[in-house]
């Protein structure tokens, strides 16, 4: 069996990944590599503020959390701390495979279509100017995996690795 591979990736957007959706993630360089990948959260200090005034981000947040919000309460913002107890950080979530990757020019709607987000046409996730790694078959894990992150694409080490594929198994999704 091959060794699982990982991508560390910025919360909030490693969570919208594995939770809410997001089928894109939008990277500054090609990725060649192709098959399943681990979804690490990056550490809590990473938190990337451009999500809270991401529309596409908050609102699939704001559609997940009030699961985990008491009725009557508001939900809590997409913010580092209102996302504290909700998401888990400096952990491999999901696991996702990648089918492919494109650079943002090659799915362009016309320019007269574009809407004023920047976005691009092939997904509501996905920037202009960036490359964008499709990823399917996003399953998140029943239990975050521990495990440092590091740049680009790495290996687990193997606890961890072992870790993600026991929960994959007995969930009958290995």
């Amino acid at each position: 069996m091959a060794e699982l591979r990982a991508l560390t990736i910025r919360p909030p957007w490693a969570h919208m990944i594995a939770f809410c959706g997001k089928t894109v993630e939008n990277r500054s360089r090609e990725m060649r590599y192709r098959g399943l990948i681990g979804i690490q959260a990056g550490a809590y200090s990473r938190w990337d503020r451009d999500a809270e005034s991401s529309p596409v981000a908050v609102e699939a947040w704001a559609k997940w959390a009030v699961r985990w919000t008491t009725p009557g309460q508001p939900v809590k913002p997409l913010t580092r701390d209102g996302a504290f107890q909700l998401m888990a950080f400096g952990a491999v979530i999901a696991v996702a495979g990648i089918t492919g990757c494109h650079y943002s020019e090659e799915c362009m709607m016309p320019a007269s279509a574009l809407p004023a987000s920047g976005r691009t046409g092939c997904s509501p996730w996905a920037a202009r100017g960036q490359w964008h790694i499709e990823l399917t078959n996003v399953r998140p894990l029943p239990e975050p995996v521990p495990c440092r992150g590091m740049l680009g694409l790495w290996r687990l080490p193997e606890d961890a690795e072992k870790a993600v594929r026991g929960q994959l198994e007995e969930a009958g999704r290995g």
